[in-house]
Formats: C-alpha cells, structure tokens, sequence
C-alpha cells in the first residue's frame, strides 16, 4: 500500500510509472481513506457555490463533497491523467462534480471564481508552495477559504476514518507511511511561514481535524 496521496502527481515521474503508482493508490489508500474524505467534506459543509479540490486523485473528497448539493458545483485537479480518468469513473455521472488535469500553479479559471480551496495530503509533494498559495488566493472569492490537510503521524486515527479490510492497514503502518512520505512538524512550521508570506498574510488558522494538521487560509 503505498503513501497517501502518493507521487502520482509528481512532475518529475515519467507518465508509465505514475500512472501505476495512480492505479496502486486508487485500489489501496483511495480506500482507505475514503471515510476521511467524507469526514472532511461534511466538516467543510458548503452547500452552495464553487468547490476546488487540488490533487484530487482518484476523486472521493469532491464527489462526497458535491453528493445531494445541487447548488454546489465541485472542480477537481490533478497533473496525473490516469488520476483524472479514474476519478471521472468513480464520479459515476455526477453532473456537479467535475475533474480537470491541470497544475495547481495555473488554475484556468477566473479570479473570485471559488469559495472553498481544499488540498488534502498534497502539500508535501509541492515544490512551489508559494506559486500554488498565491493561485488559490487569486482564484478565491474574498471571504473564501483555503483548506491544507496533512496527516500528522503523532495523532490519535479516530475511529471510524480509515476504511480497512480485516485490521489491515494497522495504525502503526500508517504512521510509519506519514513519518515517510508526510510533513513532519519542521516542514508543517515552514508551510505556514510561506502562507504567512502570501496574499493571504496572516489570515491563517492552524488546528486539527481528526488525524491531519489543518492550516485554514481566508481571503479577505
């Protein structure tokens, strides 16, 4: 079972081998984390208006997002095509949720186009925090907010948030895929600094939702 949201979306990996890393990760920890997504989505709660999920993957926080809200419009990206593909499947015809292969650091759409920004174990894998930050305030509507989810291996995993098959995977395997592939707490402190560098100033909220640190930018 390989890392959460592993580096399928890395643009250094050549296109066959991110694909099978889309593929291991869609029937491994896009399970898994499904109850988390879910979690996530009914935590956010927006009923109405335009939803952007950054590094998607296989789809299952914008489709949870978007499920019984037809005022609710969700747009999800990915730089993976496989990951795009696989989320337009599990989307299963939704007419509200929509996925997109683009880069987080040029969103083509409009600036004030959206009134959430979520990024769920994503950040980690960023090469350009600051580019991808100052895309999300632009395309924020003022008074939006941008959600940074990263899971923290030093939490409690809350029952019920983690979809397993038998004990599998354990919590112990888990945290040790955090402490590998995740942000420990230097890197979490130096994610905040750059958002303390952004448009969005000091804007910023750091807390916890169920396993994850959760930073929340608002655009004033």
């Amino acid at each position: 079972m390989p890392s959460p949201q592993a580096s399928w979306s890395a643009p250094g990996l050549p296109e066959g081998r991110r694909s099978l890393t889309a593929y291991a990760y869609h029937f491994g920890p896009g399970v898994a984390y499904q109850p988390a997504h879910r979690f996530i989505a009914a935590d956010i709660d927006l009923q109405e208006g335009v939803w952007l999920d950054i590094g998607c993957g296989p789809g299952w926080l914008a489709i949870f997002a978007g499920a019984g809200k037809p005022e609710l419009d969700v747009v999800g990206i990915d730089t993976s095509k496989t990951m795009i593909s696989l989320a337009e499947d599990n989307k299963q015809g939704r007419l509200n949720v929509t996925f997109r292969e683009m880069d987080a650091r040029e969103v083509v759409y409009p600036q004030h186009t959206f009134d959430v920004v979520t990024a769920v174990q994503t950040a980690h894998h960023w090469d350009d925090p600051a580019g991808i930050l100052a895309e999300a305030f632009r395309v924020l509507k003022p008074g939006g907010r941008m959600f940074i989810y990263e899971a923290d291996p030093e939490a409690t995993i809350p029952r019920d948030w983690i979809r397993r098959r038998g004990i599998w995977p354990p919590d112990s395997f888990l945290k040790r895929r955090w402490k590998q592939y995740g942000m420990d707490q230097a890197r979490w402190d130096q994610l905040k600094a750059v958002g303390a560098a952004s448009p969005f100033g000091t804007e910023c909220e750091d807390d916890r939702h169920g396993f994850y640190r959760r930073l929340v930018l608002t655009r004033r």
